[in-house]
C-alpha cells in the first residue's frame, strides 16, 4: 500500500469518526473492510496500489472481491457491510476532490435475508449466570456479571455498558448515548446500582470519577472482544445456539417487554431505536410464541 493511500485513508478514518461521528466499533469495522479490500486488489492486480488506480475500478472488481469472500463463508451481510465502507471511502475521495466519480456509489448491497433476534430461553440465561459465577477472581467475576446484567436487565448496547463511567453511578438513571448520538436515560434499580459500586470497590485499580468502571486485567478500558470471546467460550460450553453473541441478551431484554405486552414505543425509547421499524422486528418472535400459546393450549385447538 502507498504513503499516499494511507495519508488519505487516515484522513478519511478521522473524517468519519470526528465528522460524520461513527461509533468506534463502526469506524474500526470501517478500516477492517478497507485494509482488506486493498490487500485483496493487490493481489488480484499483482501491484502496489496507487490513489489513481482507484479511479479505474469497475464492476468485475467488486464482483471478485465478494466472490472470494463468499467462498471462505463470508455472508452476504458482510458483504453489505463491507460495501457500505467502501462507498463511505468513495464518498470521502469524491467529496475532498480526489477522485471525479466512483461507480462504487451507485452499486447496490447483495441482497440477504434479514435474521431474526436471538433471544435467550430464561433457563439458559440461568445457567450461563452460574458460569460467570465460576470465575475465580472475583472482581473479574463481579465485573463480568455486572456486563452481563446491564445488557440483559436493561438492553444497553455492549458498547454503552462499557462507556460507563464512575460518575454515572451518582444516580438511579442513566444517561446513555447511544448510536448516532442518541441520548437516552435508563433507571437503573438500586440493587443493580450497589452491585455496580461494589464491583468497583473489589477492581484493583482505583477509578476517578471520569474513567470507565469496567477494565481490563492491565486497568485499562475493558475492550468489547474480552467479552466476545467470554460468551463464544460459554457458547460452546453450555451448548448454546451457534448464533448466541452479547447482542442476544440486549433482544432477549426486548423480547420479554413485548412478550409482557410493553408496547413498542416504549420498547424503542428503551433500547435507543431512531426508527420504529427496528422495533418491530421483535414482533415476530413474540407472533412465534403467541401460535405456540394457542396451538397448546386453546381449546379450539385441541
Amino acid at each position: 500500500m502507498k504513503s499516499g493511500i494511507i495519508k488519505v485513508l487516515n484522513e478519511w478514518i478521522f473524517w468519519i469518526d470526528s465528522e460524520k461521528r461513527l461509533s468506534k466499533n463502526t469506524v474500526d469495522s470501517y478500516k477492517r473492510d478497507l485494509d482488506f479490500f486493498i490487500n485483496f486488489l493487490e493481489k488480484s492486480h499483482n501491484k502496489t496500489f496507487s490513489l489513481e488506480d482507484f479511479e479505474k475500478l469497475n464492476d468485475d472488481d467488486i464482483t471478485a472481491w465478494f466472490f472470494e469472500r463468499l467462498s471462505k463463508g463470508v455472508t452476504h451481510r458482510s458483504n453489505a457491510r463491507s460495501l457500505s465502507s467502501i462507498k463511505s471511502f468513495m464518498s470521502f475521495l469524491v467529496k475532498k476532490k480526489k477522485m471525479d466519480f466512483s461507480f462504487f456509489l451507485k452499486k447496490k448491497a447483495p441482497k440477504f435475508n434479514s435474521s431474526l433476534p436471538r433471544p435467550l430461553p430464561f433457563e439458559k440465561f440461568k445457567q450461563l449466570i452460574r458460569e460467570v459465577c465460576q470465575e475465580k477472581i472475583k472482581w473479574i467475576s463481579m465485573r463480568n456479571l455486572s456486563v452481563i446484567i446491564l445488557m440483559w436487565g436493561y438492553g444497553l448496547r455492549i458498547s454503552e455498558v462499557l462507556n460507563l463511567k464512575f460518575s454515572d453511578l451518582e444516580s438511579t438513571e442513566f444517561k446513555i448515548i447511544g448510536k448516532g448520538e442518541k441520548i437516552r436515560i435508563i433507571p437503573i434499580s438500586y440493587a443493580v446500582l450497589d452491585y455496580l459500586k461494589l464491583q468497583v470497590k473489589e477492581c484493583p485499580y482505583t477509578i476517578q470519577n471520569n474513567q470507565n468502571i469496567f477494565l481490563g486485567k492491565r486497568g485499562k478500558k475493558l475492550d468489547a472482544s474480552i467479552i466476545q470471546k467470554i460468551m463464544r467460550d460459554l457458547r460452546n460450553k453450555l451448548m448454546l445456539p451457534e448464533n448466541t453473541t452479547p447482542h442476544s441478551l440486549r433482544h432477549t431484554f426486548a423480547t420479554e417487554l413485548l412478550e409482557n405486552m410493553v408496547d413498542l414505543r416504549s420498547i424503542q425509547e428503551l433500547l435507543g431505536h431512531s426508527s420504529l421499524s427496528s422495533t418491530q422486528k421483535y414482533t415476530s418472535i413474540s407472533s412465534q410464541r403467541l401460535k405456540s400459546v394457542i396451538e397448546n393450549f386453546h381449546p379450539r385447538s385441541k
